[in-house]
């Protein structure tokens, strides 16, 4: 359907959609089947996903009108104005109610699931049972609707939209270049990696934030240099003025330069993923600012995402900028609590979800204050075995590791084509966790 061309990538979620918007456009091939259309679909996910736009799509795609019910008036007078909608839409059946960003119909600052106005939207939904009218609605967070509200015969499908990975992030990259003028060396597919997991809306902000970048300096193409300059500001908050006076060259033998540990910290991060996981670091950056320094190292993880594997993979990671510092300078980092906390909370799920040291500590049948007591002492002694293991990655990776933090500290940015030169050049030594 023409309709569903503006939704690039999600091509499973797509042929879902298509289906149901034939069904609304064409009851009566269904009806001969004895079968009738859902009575309504949610989408959901982070905001700038594409939820709006694939629920626009639908409603171009079923030739129905649609009555649209968004949160714009005072509590007493919206819950008259979803009244309104539903009545509008029984009197002009086959047709659609669309209520958008329905969890912002009641305060969303906790679970409300007595709230008037979800109440009077499951009545009207109940009271249009008998009429062809179909309910489409989006929401950001679904932990705000009450389940009654959710149960099949309301909402028949719940479908929940992710922001866009892999092949699905490529094509949404490469249409938004597409639609801007003298691109220079962007990779679609590269770009996309950098940017894996942030909405579709974040992906077409920094195209175009690139593209401002490009204007302003009256450069003839976009180039790859503006893309980064505009994911390392928009997506990781990198102020301008660092972007365009940094300066590097930092004396890594210093233990008493703040920059040389920065660098050191996110050259350990960046090692461990790399060799526990090669190709999944994607931008490693390093600055000073406002007197103090800062670093980060984005990775792209695909498909193993999730594997027992992968998260192993990622507490080691997580523990690389602590014993970093440690293998160099034999100091304390200072500046990993929030590396520390996502290791534990990986460490802990692996202990009382996934079993790894028993089934003992899992949390099915009692979750006493004994049986926590367990979990807490043995994910303790497993970061203590996730630490040694770092270091050892690290020991027999030195070459590696200080050729990255060599060249962090003279660019500030490195890529993942930066990453794979460094390795080409450098003998690893792969070890399992």
């Amino acid at each position: 359907m023409k309709a569903f061309e503006k939704v690039i990538g999600y091509k499973a979620i797509k042929k879902e959609l298509i289906m149901i918007s034939d069904v609304l456009a064409n009851g009566e091939a269904y009806g001969k089947l004895g079968v009738r259309a859902p009575r309504g679909i949610l989408l959901y996910g982070d905001p700038g996903v594409g939820k709006t736009l694939m629920s626009n799509a639908i409603i171009e795609a079923s030739g129905r009108k649609a009555f649209v019910c968004r949160k714009d008036k005072p509590n007493g007078d919206f819950v008259k104005a979803i009244k309104k909608t539903f009545s509008e839409a029984k009197e002009a059946a086959p047709s659609i109610v669309f209520l958008d960003d329905m969890d912002k119909f009641a305060n969303a600052d906790d679970r409300h699931p007595d709230a008037e106005e979800y109440v009077t939207v499951q009545s009207c939904i109940d009271g249009v049972g008998n009429k062809d009218v179909f309910v489409l609605a989006t929401a950001n967070n679904i932990r705000c609707l009450p389940r009654s509200l959710l149960r099949a015969g309301r909402f028949d499908r719940v479908i929940e939209i992710c922001n866009p990975h892999g092949e699905d992030a490529g094509k949404i990259v490469d249409h938004y270049i597409k639609q801007k003028k003298f691109v220079g060396d962007i990779d679609p597919v590269t770009a996309a990696r950098i940017m894996d997991g942030h909405s579709c809306a974040a992906l077409e902000t920094v195209i175009n934030e690139a593209g401002l970048y490009a204007g302003f300096e009256r450069s003839d193409e976009i180039t790859f240099d503006h893309f980064l300059k505009a994911c390392l500001h928009t997506i990781h908050n990198v102020p301008l003025e660092v972007l365009n006076e940094a300066k590097f060259n930092i004396d890594l033998s210093d233990p008493g330069n703040i920059m040389a540990r920065v660098v050191y910290h996110e050259a350990g991060h960046a090692t461990v993923a790399e060799v526990l996981d090669p190709g999944s670091v994607t931008l490693v950056s390093a600055y000073s600012r406002d007197g103090g320094s800062e670093g980060f190292v984005s990775y792209c993880r695909g498909d193993s995402d999730g594997s027992v594997e992968t998260v192993k993979a990622n507490i080691c990671s997580s523990l690389g900028g602590m014993a970093a510092l440690e293998q160099r300078f034999g100091l304390a980092d200072s500046g990993t609590s929030r590396d520390l906390n996502y290791a534990f909370d990986l460490t802990r799920q692996l202990v009382s979800e996934n079993c790894v040291c028993g089934f003992g500590l899992h949390s099915y049948f009692e979750d006493s204050q004994e049986l926590q007591a367990k979990q807490e002492k043995t994910a303790a002694a497993e970061i203590e075995r996730y630490y040694r293991k770092t270091k050892e990655i690290l020991a027999v990776n030195r070459e590696l590791f200080e050729a990255i933090a060599s060249a962090l500290s003279e660019k500030g940015v490195l890529t993942e084509a930066d990453i794979k030169r460094i390795k080409n050049n450098c003998k690893i030594v792969p070890l399992a966790v």
